[in-house]
Parts: C-alpha cells; sequence; structure tokens
C-alpha cells in the first residue's frame, strides 16, 4: 500500500502532505538539535574544519579577500556562505551548528525524496535518510565544512532529472553541479560526469537519438559553466586570475602528490587502526566503507544481470543515483570515515534499493528497521544531554559546551592569558581564533609537517610571524623528535629553527588525535 493510499496524505493548493514524513523530519530536527545544542540554546563546540572556516569567514567580514589576503585552497561557496551568515548575525559560533542543523535537514529531505522515487513509495523510502542521519550523522557529520555542502547539490541535480529529462531539467541540473563545484571544486565536476555518462547511456545506447543528446550534453555543459564561472568572478577578479589559479589550481598539483595527506593510504591507514575507535564507531566505520564503493558494483552488476527483467521497476533511477555516487566516490581524496561518509546519501539509497529488489519489501519490514534507527539515535541523543559530562566556557563568540575537558583545555588557557584581538598562531589548524576572536597573523592558516605545505608557504608564514610580533604559537610536539633528523629546509624545519630561536614552551597540554599540543610564548614577551 502507497502513503497516498494510506489516507494520511493530504493536499493544500495542490501541495501534497504526508503525515508521516512531518514526524521522520520532526524527529530528525530533534536528533540534530540535540546534538548540536546543550538544552536549550548552547552550541555543543566541535573541533572539525569548519571552526577555520569561520574564522576565514570573519577575516572576510573584516576586510579580508579571500586568495589574496590569505591561503585556500577550495572554491569560495562555503566562505561565502559563513560570510553572508556572519554579516547577519555578527560573529557567533552557533552560527556553525545552525548551518550543520540546516545541511542535515536538507540530506533528510532529499534522501526521502529521492528514495521514494528510485526505490518505493512506501516506508522503504525513509531506511536511506534514516540511516544516514541516526547511523552514522552523530559520528562523521557534525562538520560544516565544504565537503557537506556540496553533496547536497550533485543530490539535487540527480533529483531534477529523476522524473523528467526536459531539456530545462537538465539546464537545471547543470546549475545544481555548478554550485556543487562551487563549494569542492572537483565534486560538481564528478558529478556532472556521471550525469552526462547517464545521459548518453538513455538517449543514444537505448533511445538512439544522436540529436537529442548532443543538444542535452550542450545545455547541460553550458548551464554547468556559466553558473560556475558567474559564482566564481567576483573572486576572481578581487584576488587577480593569477593567485585564484595558484590557490585553488597551482596548489593542488603539490598536495596530491603527499601520499601521507592525500591518498588511499589514508583508507588502508584507517582500516588498521580501526579497533582503537571504540566498538559502535568500528562498526559504523566498517560499515560504511564496505558500502562505498561496494554496492555501487554490486549494484551495476545486478542492472546488468536484469537488464531484460521487467519486473524490476526504477532501472533508470538508481543508475543515475549510482553513476553519480560512483563518481563522487572516486573523487574523495583522502578517504577516511568523516569524507566517505560526506557522499554516502546516494549509496544509502542504492543499498535501499537492492534490498528491496532481493525480497524485503513488506512495509512492516522497513517500519520495524526505520522505527530501531530512531530509537537508537534518540537513545544517543539523550544520552549527550544527561550523561555526558559538559563543560561550559564563556568566550566571545558566545557560551560554548564542550563535550571533552581535553579539548577545552587549551581554549581555557588562552582566555585567560590573552585578550580578543590577539595574535595567536596554531600551525595545524586555525581552531582556537574565531572561538576566541583571536586574530590569525599569517596568510596561511594550516601548516603540517608533510607535502601539504611547501617551502614557500613555510616562509610565508614565518614572515608573517615577524611583522606582527606574534605572541604565541601553538605547536604539535609529535613532530619534535623528526625535527632533529630533518635537514634545514626540509618540511616545517625553518618554522621550527625559528621558533625555537625566537619563542620558549610555555605549556603543555593533554595529547588527544594524535597530537601533542604546546604553547610556545615569544621570549621578549617572556622577559616582560
Amino acid at each position: 500500500m502507497t502513503l497516498e493510499n494510506s489516507g494520511v496524505a493530504k493536499s493544500l493548493n495542490g501541495i501534497k502532505i504526508r503525515w508521516q514524513d512531518i514526524v521522520f523530519l520532526s524527529i530528525c530536527f530533534v536528533f540534530l538539535y540535540l546534538h548540536l545544542f546543550i538544552l536549550p540554546n548552547t552550541p555543543i563546540y566541535y573541533e572539525m574544519d569548519h571552526v577555520a572556516l569561520l574564522n576565514d569567514a570573519k577575516r572576510m567580514t573584516e576586510g579580508d579577500v579571500i586568495y589574496r589576503d590569505f591561503f585556500e585552497l577550495t572554491f569560495p561557496g562555503s566562505h561565502s556562505l559563513y560570510f553572508i551568515f556572519l554579516s547577519i548575525f555578527g560573529a557567533k559560533y552557533w552560527v556553525a551548528n545552525l548551518l550543520i542543523l540546516l545541511h542535515g535537514m536538507a540530506a533528510a529531505m532529499l534522501g526521502l525524496s529521492i528514495s521514494r522515487r528510485v526505490i518505493a513509495d512506501n516506508f522503504f523510502a525513509y531506511l536511506p535518510p534514516a540511516i544516514y542521519i541516526f547511523l552514522g550523522f552523530r559520528w562523521f557529520g557534525i562538520d560544516g565544512e565544504h565537503r557537506m555542502f556540496s553533496p547536497l547539490f550533485a543530490c539535487l541535480a540527480v533529483l531534477v532529472l529523476l522524473s523528467k529529462r526536459t531539456f530545462s531539467r537538465i539546464v537545471t541540473a547543470g546549475v545544481a553541479c555548478g554550485i556543487s563545484s562551487f563549494f569542492t571544486q572537483q565534486r560538481g565536476v564528478l558529478a556532472a560526469t556521471g550525469i552526462g555518462l547517464f545521459l548518453f547511456i538513455q538517449i543514444v545506447l537505448i533511445d538512439r537519438d544522436w540529436k537529442r543528446f548532443i543538444k542535452s550534453a550542450a545545455l547541460f555543459s553550458l548551464a554547468f559553466a556559466i553558473s560556475l564561472m558567474l559564482l566564481l568572478l567576483p573572486f576572481i577578479a578581487a584576488a587577480g586570475p593569477e593567485q585564484f589559479y595558484e590557490c585553488t589550481v597551482g596548489f593542488l598539483a603539490h598536495y596530491v602528490e603527499d601520499p601521507s595527506t592525500n591518498s588511499l593510504q589514508t583508507y588502508i591507514g584507517t582500516l588498521a587502526k580501526v579497533r582503537t575507535f571504540g566498538l559502535l564507531i568500528t562498526v559504523m566505520t566498517l560499515f560504511y566503507y564496505v558500502l562505498i564503493p561496494g554496492i555501487y558494483v554490486a549494484t551495476l552488476l545486478f542492472l546488468w544481470l536484469k537488464r531484460k527483467d521487467s519486473n524490476i521497476r526504477h532501472k533508470n533511477g538508481v543508475l543515475l543515483v549510482c553513476l553519480v555516487g560512483l563518481f563522487l566516490s572516486i573523487g574523495t581524496l583522502a578517504p577516511n570515515a568523516v569524507r566517505i561518509f560526506q557522499i554516502s546519501l546516494p549509496a544509502l539509497i542504492v543499498f535501499g534499493w537492492l534490498i528491496y529488489q532481493v525480497g524485503f519489501k513488506t512495509d512492516l519490514a522497513a517500519k520495524v528497521a526505520v522505527v530501531i534507527l530512531i530509537c537508537f539515535g534518540l537513545i544517543l541523543a539523550t544520552r549527550l544531554q544527561l550523561a555526558w559530562d559538559v563543560k561550559e566556557l564563556q568566550t566571545p563568540s558566545g557560551t560554548l559546551a564542550f563535550l571533552s575537558p581535553v579539548i577545552l583545555e587549551r581554549y581555557e588557557w588562552l582566555s585567560e592569558h590573552a585578550n580578543p584581538y590577539d595574535y595567536v598562531y596554531e600551525t595545524y589548524n586555525a581552531h582556537v581564533n574565531f572561538p576566541l576572536h583571536l586574530r590569525n597573523p599569517s596568510r596561511i592558516s594550516i601548516l603540517l609537517n608533510t607535502g601539504y605545505s611547501p617551502p614557500e608557504q613555510v616562509r610565508q608564514a614565518i614572515e608573517d610571524l615577524k611583522t606582527t610580533n606574534t605572541r604565541y604559537i601553538i605547536w604539535d610536539g609529535a613532530w619534535n623528535d623528526e625535527m632533529i633528523i630533518l635537514g634545514d629546509d626540509e618540511k616545517l624545519k625553518p618554522f621550527y629553527l625559528f621558533m625555537t630561536s625566537n619563542y620558549r614552551i610555555q605549556k603543555s597540554f593533554t595529547p588527544y588525535d594524535g597530537r601533542n599540543f604546546e604553547i610556545w610564548e615569544r621570549i621578549d614577551a617572556v622577559s616582560k
């Protein structure tokens, strides 16, 4: 029985309202809110990449120009989004959690809409978004940076093309892929490639209509290119074409060359240490690692074997989802558990379709599975609110709730020893700056002791610290042993020599996430 026939779908001015959808999405909202805010409204602080992104956006609100005044390797979609919100609401941390909440809700709605068109118009449509929200988002999805937003627009392009592939819909899908690239450059291109391959299969191989395919491909390509160029043009003009190219294209050549930062070694390395994560996170990690890209291979094989079976429904839709998801997974650099989850929504939809096709087609099975996922998620959310020892810190960006006293340590120390708008440089990532409203003294926000940080960026960071007379440097003491054996010009050795000549270690913090956090203070500041 479909949802329309069950008496729970009503119409309001032609808009179909499903009460199950309202209930499901409301539960998703509650789950997400309870993982992002301590009741009633204190934002939970997650030390993820979006914290550095917030600081970059704050610099933009203060007049700095991205690419010209500070380095960034991605296209400026996420920076633009945060810039808009910070311009409206001020430099408050809760903005990040709000955008993460909106992302989660958008993903749930897209997942539900696509599933309903691809799997079936029954309770099985709730299974993929339920897995995504309740069986993954808590561990891998709370990160409001570009890699989370770009897949949404790729999924939007898929949704637009599922029911019809008119020229207007093809143009809309091209624009959606252009916006996806505006956030993460390669993802929009890869989603567009998957859609292009799907159009070729449908229009050329099946319909034998070359003329229509050429027109469709031309419209799709033009819509993608024009929309992306219009979005990028103000940033290219502000920073200069050469600087923009060097940051967003030229740098990637060095970035990709570094195997320890950006290669399949990340995938293999995560599998090697997965047992250290704890049982629950280990199971979740292995689930998504096996799901992607294995589900795409299995589904394409199934579609080929059943290509003449008229009883298999929605073949075209699942092929589209499968191709776009497959290309997104191919373009996932440094595929750790978090980055694999970020592009997992198409895989979960294909997973749900494959389960449905092999015989589990009863509403009861779907209802039981979705209810179990919801209960599991709400138990986790309730536990976070009631059982975790949450610590609060008053900061210029608002009151923040810390789930870990270990993470809190250096924020608390800096709040006592530094004033807002003091210069503080955190080498591996600019985490502390935005919450405490401390200025990043350098054009380079991230320095890593790998090929990720080329020599010219190391020199730039040193020059900037000299110019601003920065008082505090937060350093990763885990690099110290390697510094002894490195040559004077290797990796971060020049920065280390500069730091040890001009700074003295002031405080060491409890190590976590593989880093030994140390605060170094400028020698002349210590003497005062």
